[in-house]
């Protein structure tokens, strides 16, 4: 709902971009297009979203954008189903690693400007290590057994351990591996003659990288170096399984990786739950402030499926509690990590009618207050137990809070009369407004139900 009460549409969602997505200058924890911060949002069934192709794709991203949403993930990959693979077949059936499969690289382009059309942010990642898992590599066009142009003995061939056959492949620049480092410069050189005149497209080096600097360095660099010839500016992060990790490699390369992907932070395996998930991200921003200077903080995946999810994501509840925690932390980008791939179900909601439930909500606060100027402020919050609560506020101008289960709240604020407005972000609906005057604090009694919004504003 907007603040009306009627249903969000697209006019709830962020603003038209005019230029290139860049941290902003204003404040730099945050997106700019040249304009005021921005905050991106997103939820999406698919990870490789460039090879779904017509209705199907246009109907997904309309979705998104009546829902308020300006931010999808696009992954490189080619899998089984209906994906194609960007090098082409001979007569006899193997790959041609000289010759481009122009199917793929056409869908890149309508992908590139369906998103462009509705003023959508891409992370797009190069290189997603699970593409040559277990099967995949078996039948995958890397695979020089299924190609005519690398050597049988330039990777390990089949048959044998599958995580070494594809830990060869993401050694070649440790190794100096040629000439298969050489064919995927040529892949990522391609890439990037689609991609680097888009504004709107930023860049992730690997998913859940495990190869080493030396390869994520590598891409940054001949990334940059790329773009540098082309005139034009890029935003590159890599993420590591370990979100520590990839938050070290930001700030012990700062040259090289210019925003932090924290997204396996949103998950069991690898990342927290709870209070614990939100102190890890204000130790981080401390950390990356202290030593570099704010940057734009981006979750591409929140974890947490339906029908009680994957162990290692967690629940759709979780999910939830995740992205609201990211949005008061100070995230810059929060998206709802896939809900199908290749018929698994669980590791994300998507673009579910909930995922875009929640989006709405956060564009509906943004109705009354503009989040990015807000810090994240906890410590007003005063007796609050861990997990009770959160909050992020410019005290006396603007107080956000999120109370995961419901109920009573103690919040600090700067004497005054404020609006107070509640907000159900499982409806996105708002459920009360009133105004009230407060001397120091003030008690806040959401609906003692899951995922309740508190918004405080000064008395008009």
């Amino acid at each position: 709902m907007c603040a009306n009460g009627q249903f969000i549409t697209a006019t709830c969602n962020a603003r038209r971009m005019t230029e290139r997505i860049e941290p902003s200058r204003e404040n730099p924890w945050y997106w700019s297009d040249g304009d005021e911060p921005i905050l991106l949002l997103g939820g999406t069934d698919k990870d490789n979203l460039f090879q779904w192709t017509g209705d199907r794709l246009h109907e997904h991203l309309d979705d998104l954008v009546d829902a308020g949403g300006n931010f999808v993930r696009n992954t490189m990959s080619d899998r089984k189903g209906e994906d194609v693979s960007p090098f082409e077949r001979t007569d006899e059936g193997t790959y041609d690693l000289e010759r481009w499969n122009d199917e793929y690289w056409h869908r890149l382009d309508a992908f590139l400007d369906a998103t462009a059309e509705r003023d959508v942010v891409v992370e797009l990642t190069l290189w997603d290590q699970h593409d040559l898992a277990g099967d995949r590599w078996e039948s995958h066009a890397w695979n020089p057994v299924n190609n005519d142009t690398l050597p049988d003995d330039s990777l390990p061939a089949t048959g044998g351990d599958h995580w070494q056959d594809r830990i060869a492949f993401f050694r070649t620049v440790e190794e100096g591996t040629d000439p298969v480092l050489a064919h995927q410069e040529r892949f990522v050189d391609r890439i990037l003659d689609h991609t680097l005149d888009r504004g709107h497209v930023i860049y992730n080096v690997t998913n859940e990288g495990w190869a080493g600097i030396e390869w994520e360095l590598h891409w940054a660099e001949h990334l940059r170096a790329r773009a540098d010839e082309r005139g034009v500016g890029v935003e590159i992060a890599n993420m590591n399984m370990s979100p520590e990790d990839s938050v070290e490699k930001v700030v012990d390369h700062p040259e090289a990786f210019s925003y932090v992907e924290v997204s396996q932070h949103n998950q069991h395996f690898a990342g927290a739950d709870g209070q614990d998930h939100w102190d890890n991200l204000q130790a981080w921003r401390a950390d990356v402030e202290e030593a570099i200077g704010p940057r734009p903080f981006n979750n591409v995946k929140i974890y947490g499926g339906f029908d009680g999810g994957k162990e290692a994501a967690g629940t759709a509840d979780q999910a939830v509690r995740w992205f609201w925690r990211n949005v008061l932390a100070g995230c810059a980008a929060c998206r709802f990590h896939r809900r199908v791939a290749e018929g698994d179900e669980g590791w994300g909601i998507g673009g579910s009618e909930r995922a875009l439930t929640q989006i709405r909500s956060v564009r509906a606060v943004e109705k009354h207050v503009d989040l990015p100027p807000l810090t994240p402020r906890r410590d007003l919050l005063g007796d609050a137990a861990p997990d009770e609560a959160y909050c992020a506020a410019d005290p006396g101008e603007a107080y956000v809070v999120y109370v995961p289960h419901g109920g009573e709240v103690t919040l600090d604020v700067e004497p005054g009369s404020y609006r107070r407005r509640t907000l159900d972000a499982e409806s996105a609906s708002w459920t009360d407004e009133e105004t009230v005057d407060a001397t120091g604090s003030l008690s806040l009694n959401p609906p003692n139900r899951p995922n309740q919004l508190v918004v405080l504003t000064p008395e008009s």
